[in-house]
């Protein structure tokens, strides 16, 4: 295999992306576009099923995303489209007034074509966003659409679809920003682009937690937060050291490693659903073992300074509570224990990872081939953990970590929530050319599908996209 047998996926050009999209809105929906947003997908190096538990989580946005073109309707109506082709089937409408929980009272489930039963199931991520906005809007008025509001949207994405890179907080967030760009007091004070800087981190903060919601609510994922934090509040150059215990960011500088280190994002081509009951299945277990520990999340198990102390202090004190017990809460003890250990050592490797960031990413005096080996270490027993333990991995994700670590790179690990998806790689730049060919080699060698490589750059969080010859309104 030669090292141009690999295929790659690319960002693609934001502006041409959007002249596209905003030519395809005009066939589709016979009218112009208001606009063109862009939210961007994450690679989290650590902090995998912990953000639900307040733990630490090291994400970056991502230079690939989801574009939304849309324009406003006054009739209470979503007609969406995507062009992803494993999913185009068309124009769906849906009438944001039906839109509600599981089980809430207003909640239309007659299966009409304007029902989001009706809908296929990508649809809920965005009417769910139009949902929560609105909820939102209750407390914050200037985040509330307007009475009637509504659109039609055309989605795009340059993310692999199910390939555990966040394409669906991408599309909650492109969602969020068209919404409130288009429906809302905020949106009619700051036009075009003069909307992102009115977008506070503060304000981003409050969106991200209504695309979170949306995901739990209507959807029906248990998701954190983590995805929607990083889509949102995402900065160019810099990793998000994102506290899940109150959604705090600092933002660390990733430039002087990443002058000889790359990071890479492998699509394993096997895509995976978190709204099939698997990731709700390993929360379920965690959530288990806080109950016995007697804490509401696993983070505050843990010491102040969470630290590798802590973890056979925590664990002594739940193989004390449940000695002799073949089920916590109704699930296997063994299991419990399992998603318990990751969870205490994920979040202590988070930690250490912060602190490598933090102090001896930029330090002039610490080589970065040591840095990267300290990275690529706790990427590897990250993995571990998330295959061990987590019980998440699956046999392409190990073939591709083995293989590049294999092959030099300072480590590997499985990203997002599992079952599928993608593994994020750390490659010094000169050998990326090689550890592609490597790892799609092994690929082919042990059965699996064919990888796709994204190269993974620390990106800017969502924003209106610039079309220089079209007016955005």
């Amino acid at each position: 295999m030669q090292f141009s047998d690999v295929d790659r996926l690319s960002p693609g050009d934001p502006q041409q992306i959007a002249a596209d999209l905003y030519a395809r809105f005009l066939e589709v929906f016979g009218r112009e576009a208001d606009g063109v947003w862009f939210a961007p997908g994450r690679a989290n190096i650590n902090g995998e099923h912990i953000d639900f538990h307040s733990g630490r989580c090291l994400p970056m946005a991502l230079s690939h995303g989801t574009y939304a073109a849309a324009a406003a309707r006054d009739d209470g109506i979503l007609r969406l489209r995507t062009l992803d082709p494993a999913l185009d089937d068309g124009v769906h409408t849906i009438r944001l007034c039906d839109v509600a929980p599981e089980g809430a009272p207003n909640r239309v489930t007659d299966g009409g074509s304007c029902t989001l039963e009706a809908a296929p199931s990508w649809t809920r991520y965005v009417a769910g966003t139009a949902w929560a906005l609105a909820a939102l809007g209750r407390e914050h008025p200037e985040l509330a659409p307007a009475e009637g509001f509504g659109a039609d949207l055309l989605i795009v994405s340059t993310l692999p679809i199910g390939g555990g890179l966040s394409s669906s907080a991408a599309l909650e967030c492109a969602t969020a920003l068209a919404v409130i760009a288009l429906g809302t007091p905020l949106g009619a004070q700051h036009g075009g682009a003069t909307l992102d800087a009115a977008l506070t981190d503060e304000l981003r903060a409050k969106v991200a937690s209504a695309c979170m919601r949306a995901e739990v609510e209507i959807v029906g994922a248990g998701t954190g937060g983590l995805d929607q934090t990083v889509s949102l509040r995402g900065l160019a150059g810099d990793v998000l050291s994102l506290d899940c215990r109150d959604f705090s960011v600092d933002w660390l500088p990733a430039q002087r490693l990443l002058e000889d280190f790359v990071f890479l994002a492998v699509d394993t081509r096997q895509a995976h659903w978190l709204g099939d009951g698997q990731f709700d299945d390993r929360r379920a277990d965690s959530e288990a073992a806080a109950d016995v520990l007697g804490v509401e999340q696993l983070r505050y198990a843990l010491s102040a300074q969470a630290c590798a102390a802590d973890v056979p202090r925590v664990l002594a004190l739940f193989d004390g509570r449940t000695a002799g017990l073949p089920q916590v809460a109704g699930r296997p003890r063994a299991a419990v224990r399992r998603r318990l250990r990751h969870a205490l050592t994920e979040m202590v490797r988070s930690e250490e990872l912060a602190e490598i960031l933090a102090d001896k990413a930029s330090d002039a005096h610490v080589a970065a081939e040591d840095v990267a080996g300290m990275i690529g270490q706790i990427m590897y027993d990250g993995h571990a953990s998330m295959r061990d333990l987590a019980e998440v991995s699956f046999p392409a994700a190990n073939t591709i970590v083995e293989a590049a670590v294999r092959h030099g790179a300072p480590g590997g690990r499985l990203i997002g929530g599992g079952f599928g998806g993608s593994v994020l790689l750390l490659s010094r730049r000169d050998d990326v050319a090689a550890l592609e060919a490597a790892v799609a080699r092994a690929c082919a060698e042990a059965g699996h599908r064919r990888p796709r490589f994204l190269e993974v750059a620390p990106s800017a969080g969502a924003r209106t996209v610039a079309l220089p010859s079209v007016a955005v309104r």
